[in-house]
């Protein structure tokens, strides 16, 4: 008796949110998903208990193997390695945790970067999806005890000290336009005013694009590296913005002549930004929508 569709169909979301999460990248996690379905329909569905422990473990395993694939690939990734920006991701029903709102944010994936692949399966499972530890055990065929030292390890190595930031809003929502028309004006004083003194910017151009090449710390450094750019550069011509949510958190993709050329998201500490995330590499925007 072959497996049922629509029991992939009702999880197919999820398997989506635990591939972003493990892969960092749209389409590979979307590969990741299609590939556990082409799997799913070659199954005896008298054989599985549980379609969603069976979906589930498929596709984190599927992204395992595909982080340990790529593991030299990222160690080699020129300048700073953020994920691709996520914009067409429903907002998080009743049902679902804080835990996984907050773990898409470029903040939360950035950090996940210091785990090995392994350990980023175990950590997202326990901390984001709740998954007790029999089950993640059976998931990556190691010990429960073994999962629990990695989940503690996880922890201490991340370090997770910081209050998650803020999710979109109106007031947030201003504040980034404010630091973008800032950005496009280059006026360091005005730039300085909207960031936090120990604010820090993250540029992922991936060699292809100019981009800083190490985190940029502090407001005065972030402000006077902005306005270096637009005195270097003049006055973007035919230049757009666009408002969405990235990665679940205030963000703006930049247009010039048409063309997708930065996505911006930003963390926020009241009314002062803390940390930007710019994305340039133009093989992580391919995904995106254009200007309308």
């Amino acid at each position: 008796m072959p497996a049922d569709p629509s029991a992939f169909a009702a999880h197919r979301r999820l398997l989506f949110d635990l591939a972003y999460r493990m892969l960092g990248r749209v389409a590979e996690a979307e590969d990741a998903v299609q590939e556990t379905w082409l799997r799913w329909q070659k199954q005896d569905a008298t054989a599985i208990d549980s379609p969603r422990a069976w979906l589930v473990a498929t596709t984190t395993r599927l992204c395992i193997d595909q982080l340990r694939s790529a593991q030299r690939a990222r160690t080699d990734y020129y300048g700073v390695w953020l994920p691709e920006p996520l914009v067409e991701n429903p907002a998080p029903s009743p049902a679902e945790s804080a835990a996984l709102a907050d773990s898409l944010t470029m903040a939360f994936m950035l950090m996940l970067e210091r785990l090995t692949p392994d350990e980023r399966a175990v950590f997202l499972l326990r901390e984001v999806f709740a998954y007790d530890y029999a089950d993640i055990a059976r998931i990556v065929e190691k010990s429960e005890a073994a999962c629990r030292q990695i989940v503690s390890r996880a922890k201490s190595h991340l370090g997770r000290g910081d209050t998650p930031p803020a999710p979109p809003s109106e007031r947030a929502q201003r504040i980034v336009q404010q630091f973008l028309a800032a950005t496009a004006s280059g006026n360091v004083d005005e730039l300085m005013a909207l960031l936090t003194d120990d604010a820090t910017l993250y540029s992922d151009g991936g060699g292809r694009v100019v981009a800083a090449g190490r985190p940029i710390h502090t407001a005065d450094h972030i402000s006077r590296f902005f306005a270096g750019i637009r005195a270097k550069e003049g006055p973007a011509t035919q230049a757009d913005l666009r408002f969405v949510p990235i990665n679940g958190r205030p963000g703006a993709l930049l247009f010039v002549a048409g063309q997708l050329q930065n996505a911006y998201s930003f963390d926020l500490a009241g009314d002062r930004i803390r940390a930007i995330y710019v994305v340039r590499n133009p093989e992580k925007l391919r995904h995106l929508p254009g200007p309308n």
